[in-house]
C-alpha cells in the first residue's frame, strides 16, 4: 500500500538521484564538489535502500538493503568533512597534502562496510534483526548489539568535526563568503537532528527520517549553487592563467564585493591581506570603486596606486556575468594598464607638434592651436589676444662667425627664455629660423606692447656664453592684437604682426613696434 511516508522516501530518492547526478557533472569546478558528489551518491544509495527496505516482503531482502543502506550511509560523514576542510573559497590554492591525509578517512567506512556485511557471523552490530508488519510498510525490528553504537559513535563523531570545522570557517571567514559557510552550516541542521532523533528512537515506529533530512539539505545546498556561486571555485590551473595575465582582473558580486582577482589586481589594492575575496571594492580603493561603479567607466582612467602613490593610467572593459536565466549575478572588469603607451603618444604628438631645437611649437601646431582660440572668442562673441613677433637681429653673422653650434645654443636659450617669461596659457613658438611668435591670451594691445619690451630688454641684457665667449644678442619685436568683434579674420592681425616687426626692423633693430587695427 502506497503511504505518505513512502511518498516522502520516494521523493528523497528521486531528488537525491538527481542532486547526486547534477553535482557529479559539476565536480571539476571545484575540488569541494568532488566530495560533494561523493556525499551526494552515498546519500542517493542511503535514500534508495531505504526506500526498498521499507517495502521488502521477505526478512532475506530487507536485511540486504538494510546493509546496503550502510554502505552509503558510513560514507556521507567523510565526505562532509572532506568537504568542511576544503572548502576554502576565498583561497587561490588547495593544500593538497592535507587532503591527501584527510583521504585515508577512507579506510573507516571501508572496514564499517565489511563489518556489517559479516554481521550473520559474529551479531556485534546487531544481535538479531526481524519485521513488524504493524503497518503498511515494512518495519525493522532490531536487537542493537555493541558494534552499532561503535559504528554509530564514530560516524557522529565525524559528523561533529566536520560541522565544527564549519562553523570555524563562519566565524573566521572574510564578510563576503560568511554567507556561504552559514547555508552549508545550516544545510547540516536537518541530518544532523534527524539522525539524533532515529538514534534515540525518538520517532513513532521508529521511522528513518534521515534521507527526507538530506534531501531538504540536498535542496539547500543546490540553491546556494544556482543562486549564491556556492562552490564557484577556480581550479589551480586556472588561476595560473589568470595570474599570467597582463591585465588586472577584478570579479565583484552585485553587492559590490570581490569574487575573485588576480595578481595583477592586487597592486591596486590598499589592503595588506593574503587574500581579499569578500571584501567591498571601496575598502580596498575607494577611487577604484568610484571608477567601476559607473559600469560604464572612460576609454582611459587614472587611478593612484595606494602602496607607491604611483598614478597610472588603465583602459577599463566591463562585461556583466549573468547565468542561464540571464539575471546578472557578477561584474568582470578588466584593468589594462596604457601608462607606458601613452607616455609614448604624448611624446610622439610633443615631437610632431614641437620645435626640435626649442622645445617650443613649431610653426604647423601654433596656427591649429591659434585657430582654436579664434573659434573660442567668436564663439563666445567677445574677447582678444594679442601676437607678438620677434626675430634675432644679425643672426645670420652668429652663425657665420661663430659657427651653427653657437646659434643653435642661442636659439635654445632665447626659446627657454621665452618659455619662462610667458604665462602658462600662452602660446609660444618658433615660427621659423629665428623667427619667434608668441599669442598672449586674453590681452589688450597695450598689455602686450609691455610685455615685448620686457622680454626685449631681456634678450639684449642676457649675455649668451659659447666657449668661453660671451655673445650679445638683441631681437625686433612687432605686436598686433585680435578682437572677434572687429570683424576682421586673425590673419590680418598676424600680418599686422609681421608688418610691425620689419618696422622695428628699419626703425635700427632692439625695439618693439605696434600695428593697432
Amino acid at each position: 500500500m502506497i503511504t505518505l511516508f513512502r511518498i516522502a522516501t520516494f521523493l528523497s530518492a528521486l531528488i537525491s538521484t538527481i542532486l547526486s547526478v547534477y553535482v557529479y557533472t559539476k565536480r571539476d569546478k571545484s575540488p569541494s564538489l568532488k566530495f560533494l558528489s561523493g556525499l551526494m551518491i552515498a546519500n542517493m544509495v542511503y535514500a534508495t535502500s531505504y526506500l526498498f527496505e521499507i517495502s521488502a516482503p521477505v526478512r532475506a531482502e530487507l536485511i540486504f538493503f538494510l546493509n546496503l543502506e550502510y554502505t552509503g550511509i558510513v560514507f556521507i560523514p567523510v565526505f562532509w568533512v572532506l568537504i568542511a576542510w576544503t572548502y576554502q573559497p576565498d583561497h587561490t590554492k588547495n593544500n593538497h597534502d592535507l587532503v591527501r591525509k584527510l583521504r585515508r578517512l577512507y579506510i573507516i567506512p571501508i572496514i564499517t562496510i565489511i563489518f556489517i556485511w559479516t554481521n550473520r557471523w559474529h551479531h556485534l552490530m546487531y544481535r538479531s534483526i526481524d519485521i513488524e508488519f504493524v503497518l503498511p510498510i515494512t518495519l525493522l525490528k532490531v536487537d542493537r548489539g555493541i558494534g552499532f553504537w561503535i559504528v554509530n559513535g564514530m560516524m557522529l563523531l565525524l559528523f561533529l568535526i566536520g560541522t565544527g570545522r564549519m562553523i570555524y570557517n563562519l566565524i573566521t571567514a572574510k564578510s563576503g563568503q560568511r554567507r556561504h559557510y552559514l547555508l552549508l552550516t545550516l544545510a547540516s541542521l536537518p541530518p544532523f537532528t534527524s539522525y539524533l532523533v532515529v538514534l534515540t528512537q525518538s520517532v513513532p515506529h521508529k521511522l528513518d527520517l534521515n534521507p527526507i533530512a538530506f534531501a531538504i539539505s540536498g535542496l539547500l545546498i543546490y540553491w546556494g549553487i544556482t543562486n549564491m556561486q556556492l562552490f564557484h571555485m577556480v581550479p589551480i590551473a586556472e588561476h595560473m592563467v589568470v595570474d599570467a595575465m597582463h591585465d588586472a582582473m577584478i570579479v565583484l558580486d552585485t553587492k559590490g564585493e570581490l569574487i575573485e582577482s588576480n595578481k595583477q589586481a592586487h597592486s591596486l589594492f590598499a589592503e595588506e591581506n593574503t587574500t581579499f575575496i569578500g571584501m567591498p571594492i571601496d575598502e580596498l580603493n575607494p577611487e577604484l570603486s568610484s571608477i567601476l561603479s559607473k559600469m560604464d567607466p572612460a576609454a582611459d582612467v587614472e587611478i593612484t596606486l595606494p602602496k607607491t602613490g604611483e598614478r597610472r593610467t588603465f583602459t577599463v572593459s566591463h562585461s556583466p556575468i549573468a547565468d542561464k536565466r540571464n539575471r546578472v549575478r557578477a561584474h568582470l572588469f578588466l584593468l589594462h594598464d596604457v601608462t607606458i603607451v601613452r607616455k609614448y603618444v604624448l611624446e610622439l604628438e610633443h615631437t610632431a607638434s614641437s620645435d626640435g631645437l626649442t622645445g617650443l611649437l613649431n610653426h604647423r601646431h601654433f596656427m591649429e592651436r591659434a585657430n582654436e582660440e579664434v573659434r573660442r572668442v567668436e564663439e563666445i562673441g567677445s574677447g582678444q589676444f594679442s601676437l607678438i613677433m620677434f626675430d634675432l637681429d644679425h643672426f645670420k653673422a652668429i652663425n657665420d662667425t661663430h659657427g651653427h653650434s653657437a646659434g643653435d645654443m642661442v636659439l635654445q636659450q632665447i626659446g627657454r627664455m621665452t618659455r619662462e617669461f610667458a604665462n602658462p596659457d600662452d602660446l609660444c613658438a618658433r615660427y621659423g629660423g629665428e623667427e619667434f611668435i608668441m599669442l598672449l591670451m586674453d590681452t589688450p594691445l597695450d598689455e602686450a606692447y609691455a610685455a615685448a619690451s620686457s622680454l626685449c630688454s631681456i634678450i639684449r641684457d642676457t649675455p649668451f656664453e659659447f666657449e668661453g665667449r660671451e655673445l650679445m644678442i638683441t631681437a625686433s619685436f612687432g605686436v598686433s592684437s585680435f578682437s572677434p568683434e572687429s570683424g576682421e579674420p586673425w590673419e590680418v592681425a598676424l600680418n599686422r604682426a609681421d608688418t610691425a616687426l620689419y618696422e622695428a626692423k628699419a626703425a635700427g633693430r632692439n625695439c618693439v613696434k605696434t600695428q593697432p587695427g
